[in-house]
């Protein structure tokens, strides 16, 4: 009896399958396997490197925020669960195209073109995350550019720091424009 509680212990995280539980897992796993597109692959690699990047960096900025708004006024406190709120928002417009294809492939809907675009748009919103940054560069954190892409980071270094929210936006937009038009 006691082996059968501890083997179901065990199992706890597991399906009988063998398969996660964990709903991001399973579709990390599921996405990767049954694509047949080599970009949304790529992204699920990529998205679960960048996911678990931009994860450790809010862990670690959340202490120093809460230290740095200690004391401070009603905006302070504020400003502490919009990291939190922002990171999250974050973490899921980049998992977004995994779990899209993934939900696709498990009711069989999936096909090689949709997972193409959910990779491209997914590769969008990761490169909207670098313009986001360029943007919002402090002056003394700026360097000069490689002269092929010199017009263009000068063009964003530029642009006030408010701008930086629009790309990430409006990317984060395209994904979701992917997922509910472009499959049907």
């Amino acid at each position: 009896m006691a082996d059968a509680e501890t083997a179901g212990e065990r199992d706890s995280s597991t399906t009988e399958s063998g398969a996660s539980r964990s709903v991001v897992v399973g579709a990390f796993r599921r996405a990767f396997a049954d694509s047949d597109s080599w970009l949304l692959r790529s992204y699920v690699v990529v998205s679960a490197l960048v996911g678990a990047l931009l994860g450790l960096l809010l862990l670690l900025a959340l202490p120093v925020w809460i230290f740095n708004t200690l004391g401070g006024s009603e905006f302070a406190t504020f400003s502490r669960t919009f990291l939190v709120v922002g990171g999250v928002l974050l973490l899921v417009a980049l998992v977004a195209p995994v779990l899209a294809s993934a939900r696709r492939h498990a009711r069989g809907t999936a096909s090689a073109r949709v997972d193409l675009l959910l990779g491209l748009s997914g590769y969008l919103f990761v490169l909207s995350l670098y313009v986001s940054l360029l943007v919002s560069a402090p002056p003394a954190q700026r360097e000069t550019p490689p002269a092929a892409i010199a017009p263009a980071v000068e063009f964003l270094y530029g642009l006030s720091p408010m701008f930086a929210i629009a790309p990430p936006v409006l990317a984060a937009a395209l994904v979701g424009v992917v997922y509910r038009f472009v499959g049907r």
